[in-house]
């Protein structure tokens, strides 16, 4: 009975692939991870088989491909999903694995495929045993999104349950500013005994089909994943990984723009639901302020990108810039991002824009830039991300203040440049940018072009 289990679990873990190469179309980040992971699965399945004599059902039941088939078939769901697998830091040293990132990382689910029985167990005895109750989950969640804000607002996070969850969690889970999905128990139904007596010392270990960590993802054979798992147990580890950041494009590629976002604000919580002080309060307020930076300024006083983009440059990039602006016109973007919205720069970043128009630009990129200066709202540079950000590379002095500026006045910052972006998520700092395509000075190049 053990090793026909054992040949379904493989089959299935195969089958399970193929949907996964589906996520790898989509460009979803992480989905490389989650087949490595399936293959590790698929490859202690096959090893314990080499010995069939010794392959018992409780080693089929422990296998984790029913918790990566959970995810995958989430993140198939998900019309939005951008990332599967990502980690996120708790005071730079803890760390949260999300299942699922979605909306451009501003949802955030955590798949759950547990007996519900065992997780109200462990959450009525407040995880006496070796689990953590998820109500404490969802507290590390939400503290974890408050730090890894994306456009001043933290994700929105969502506990989806495919195998059920009691009423009573979910209650809880949803007081404290965590959605739930799944289908809901009465606790009555789960026929519990009354746990309000001191817990007994029956409680015993078992793997989790979450319970998986980075260091074994190339063989999930390790010594935990072989101890004999009791499903209907209430004691599930703790699962938390380490992950490199993620690089982003360069900043000359065209990109897809980034939506505008909205600031929410969250106050502390009791984790153990005892009273209305442990719900997180949010109210939703638009970003109304754009920070633009130098690019930003000077794709839009272009030349280039104000109806002369019908020439072949002697230099190449600045042909393909007016290639690419034939296809999607710049200030068209960027003119339509603005609307409504108040726009400032820093008076480091005018100074420096003002002083490249003034030695390279044209007489027409000289009068446009006068009068988008004239509608800025000019305030001085501040620099919070001194001692977060080191200095160095792609990181300059002057961005890092015009990304400051914004952090310090809670706008989102238009700019082009992605290296510098790329540069300080990689020291941990996600800043709000709304991408657009470069654009440079070319009024005076036109006389040495070609006209199309």
């Amino acid at each position: 009975m053990a090793v026909e289990l054992a040949h379904k679990k493989i089959d299935g873990g195969v089958d399970l692939l193929q949907r996964i190469s589906k996520l790898n179309e989509r460009s979803v980040d992480g989905a490389s991870k989650l087949r490595r992971r399936v293959q590790a699965e698929i490859k202690c399945l096959t090893k314990k088989l080499e010995d069939e004599s010794e392959l018992k059902e409780e080693h089929i039941q422990c296998s984790n491909l029913g918790q990566l088939e959970a995810l995958a078939d989430v993140a198939s769901e998900v019309a939005d999903v951008t990332g599967v697998l990502r980690t996120f830091s708790i005071g730079g040293v803890e760390k949260i694995v999300v299942d699922v990132v979605a909306d451009k990382g501003r949802k955030w689910i955590k798949v759950i495929l547990r007996n519900p029985k065992a997780l109200h167990l462990a959450f009525i005895t407040r995880g006496r045993g070796a689990s953590k109750p998820l109500d404490k989950v969802a507290e590390d969640f939400l503290i974890c999104a408050e730090l890894n804000q994306i456009f001043y607002s933290p994700p929105k996070v969502e506990f989806w349950f495919c195998s059920g969850v009691s009423e009573g969690l979910a209650k809880c889970l949803e007081d404290s500013g965590v959605l739930v999905k799944g289908t809901r128990i009465p606790d009555e139904e789960l026929g519990l005994p009354d746990y309000s007596m001191p817990d007994s010392d029956t409680d015993s270990e078992n793997c989790s089909s979450e319970d998986y960590s980075e260091e074994s993802e190339g063989d999930s054979c390790s010594e935990e994943n072989q101890e004999i798992c009791r499903p209907n147990d209430i004691n599930f580890p703790d699962s938390r990984t380490i992950e490199n950041t993620l690089d982003l494009k360069e900043c000359s590629t065209p990109t897809k723009n980034i939506s505008k976002g909205s600031d929410e604000s969250s106050t502390s919580h009791d984790p153990d639901c005892q009273s209305e002080n442990n719900s997180i309060r949010k109210s939703s307020k638009e970003i109304t302020t754009v920070n633009l930076d130098v690019t930003a300024m000077i794709a839009y006083v272009s030349a280039t990108s104000n109806g002369q983009a019908h020439f072949w440059f002697q230099d190449r990039f600045l042909t393909e810039q007016a290639e690419w602006e034939r296809k999607n016109p710049v200030k068209k973007v960027l003119d339509g991002y603005f609307e409504g919205r108040e726009l400032m720069a820093c008076q480091e970043a005018v100074d420096h824009f003002t002083e490249i128009v003034n030695i390279i630009g044209g007489e027409g990129e000289k009068s446009r830039a006068k009068e988008l200066v004239s509608r800025l709202t000019i305030v001085p540079g501040q620099d919070p991300f001194q001692e977060r950000v080191k200095l160095g590379g792609k990181v300059r002095l002057l961005s890092r203040m015009i990304f400051g500026t914004s952090e310090a006045h809670r706008a989102v910052t238009v700019t082009s440049n992605q290296q510098f972006v790329r540069s300080v998520e990689n020291q941990g700092i996600r800043p709000a940018v709304f991408f657009h395509e470069p654009r440079a000075l070319t009024e005076q190049k036109q006389d040495t072009a070609v006209p199309l």
